[in-house]
């Protein structure tokens, strides 16, 4: 009775192995499913065979031990070389089919026939026979142990895997070793005890597995993309990246960083983070740049520094990341050299040729004057845009109704100001003078009727001005909406774009309504510094 039940039930349990790895089989594009289809369907097979020689009494049964554990011992160990490649498979370690990983798949089928031969032919010594049978085992039990503790560690790393998801597919093999290697012992007991090791190694090796890919969706939310990303990530960026110990030796390096090392390996000697940039850690981290030569092509890195620390904050090392800035900075000394001639040369040669032209009474000489006057204001706006986007400057509590009247104080039109309110935002001071500015300036060029007024808002401040010219252009407006000045599409000056990237670095916004006059709407949001 007993024996009949234990094989119906190692039966029953060969059965779903089967289904669970023809489940899998039609997810073969999934990491390690084919490895886990043919392990299962190995187990499967070899459990379902064992298990119909129980039920029919093909296979004698006494007390589990004996033919029945020797078959126990072959079902579990000859596809053990599979599951240590699914273990490597899933968890992102590809790992090609090579000589030496067909030995490792290969060498419990291998080591089983070389001792059947053994044990037939005469004058081997029993020992030798047991030896290999003890290696075998061993070897097993390692490559068991080590899948599963690589599945668990790995399920449990991620956030988007659970750690059931390991312990489920770790637990089926474990299971059946556990169970079936102790049957020898466990059947001291009785037979009752060696059956139940029998059913509870089966059991649990279809209930790990079902719930693993039914239940846990073990093969649709694997960690392989965590691991393989983490890795990659280092080798597929653009930037030069390369990890340090402690005394600052490399211990490895990306690709990119070891074509600047001329294709040499600095982790494969004792090459630190001086001999390599011609400077310490401290040093790059305090550089703006690092000029380094990567194929050949010199160019501009922006050295990254940062520390690398154990659970205990143990300081181990660091990584050293370099990204390529060449063009930023030459775009930098661009704008830089630019400014400079709009800044004094520039203003240097108009200053020249006003005292010149008002030597000159003519109407021709006016004109000129207004000319370079513009010319001056367009210098005087790049100098203030320039200013605004270059520095960095701390926010801090602005009288906005001060600012304002102190603002229109130095034009000479009049100027109405409506302010009954003296709202206090913490803001760029610098930023929201030169969007006052710009947005005054403008009204008082081309109106006669210009008013400014301020009120608070929930959020900080907002300012409006009105005045009754004749509207902005649609080409000034379209450029300003598109951010790009094409030649048939451009304003008249820098004026609006110093007030549209003032109120940028205000972080507020700016609209402007032309359908009576211009009426200019700026909101200025209260803003503390950041870590407040």
């Amino acid at each position: 009775m007993l024996v009949g039940i234990v094989g119906a039930l190692g039966i029953s349990s060969a059965a779903g192995l089967l289904a669970i790895s023809a489940t899998v089989a039609r997810r073969y594009d999934k990491p390690g499913a084919a490895w886990f289809t043919g392990y299962t369907a190995l187990v499967g097979v070899g459990l379902g065979a064992l298990s119909v020689g129980v039920f029919t009494g093909f296979v004698p049964v006494t007390d589990f031990t004996g033919a029945v554990g020797r078959w126990l011992a072959f079902v579990w160990i000859i596809p053990v070389g599979l599951w240590a490649m699914f273990a490597l498979r899933y968890t992102g370690r590809f790992v090609s089919l090579t000589l030496k990983t067909s030995i490792l798949v290969a060498f419990p089928p291998l080591v089983f026939i070389i001792q059947f031969i053994l044990s037939s032919a005469s004058g081997v010594p029993t020992q030798a026979i047991g030896l290999f049978g003890i290696t075998i085992r061993y070897y097993a039990v390692a490559l068991v142990v080590a899948g599963m503790v690589l599945v668990v560690r790995t399920t449990r790393r991620y956030d988007h895997t659970t750690v059931w998801q390991g312990v489920a597919l770790a637990g089926a093999p474990v299971a059946m070793w556990l169970s079936w290697s102790s049957i020898p012992y466990i059947a001291q007991l009785g037979r009752t005890a060696g059956g139940a090791a029998y059913v509870l190694g089966s059991l649990g090796a279809v209930c790990g597995f079902g719930l693993a890919v039914f239940r846990l969706d073990a093969f649709d939310i694997a960690p392989t993309v965590g691991v393989v990303g983490e890795r990659d990530i280092v080798e597929e960026t653009d930037d030069l990246v390369l990890i340090a110990d402690e005394e600052h030796r490399v211990v490895r390096a990306n690709e990119r960083m070891r074509i600047a090392s001329d294709g040499a390996d600095p982790a494969a000697g004792t090459v630190t983070v001086e001999d390599m940039f011609g400077t310490d850690v401290d040093g790059l981290r305090s550089a703006e740049t690092v000029t380094l030569s990567v194929a050949g092509v010199s160019g501009k890195y922006d050295a990254q520094v940062s520390t690398v620390v154990d659970r205990t904050d143990r300081r181990l090392g660091t990584v050293v990341s370099l990204r390529e800035v060449t063009e930023r900075e030459l775009r930098k000394e661009r704008l830089s050299v630019l400014n400079r001639v709009l800044r004094h040369n520039l203003r240097n040669q108009l200053d020249v040729l006003d005292a010149h032209l008002d030597a000159i009474d003519d109407d021709h000489a006016e004109t000129a004057i207004e000319t370079t006057g513009r010319i001056a204001r367009m210098s005087d706006h790049a100098r203030t845009i320039d200013q605004l986007l270059s520095e960095t400057r701390e926010h801090a509590p602005v009288d906005v109704a001060e600012l304002l009247r102190d603002t229109v104080a130095t034009y000479d039109s009049p100027v109405t100001v409506e302010a009954t309110e003296s709202p206090v935002v913490t803001t760029d001071g610098v930023a929201l003078e030169a969007a006052i500015e710009s947005a005054v300036d403008n009204a008082v060029m081309h109106a006669t009727d210009v008013t400014v007024s301020l009120q608070s808002t929930p959020d900080g401040c907002e300012l409006r001005v009105v005045d009754d010219g004749p509207g902005i252009p649609e080409s000034e407006l379209s450029a300003l909406e598109t951010g790009t000045e094409a030649p048939l599409r451009h304003g008249t000056g820098l004026g609006l774009w110093q007030l549209t990237w003032a109120t940028r670095t205000l972080g507020g916004e700016v609209s402007f309504d032309t359908s009576d006059g211009t009426t200019v709407t700026i909101s200025v949001p209260d803003t503390p510094p950041t870590g407040e």
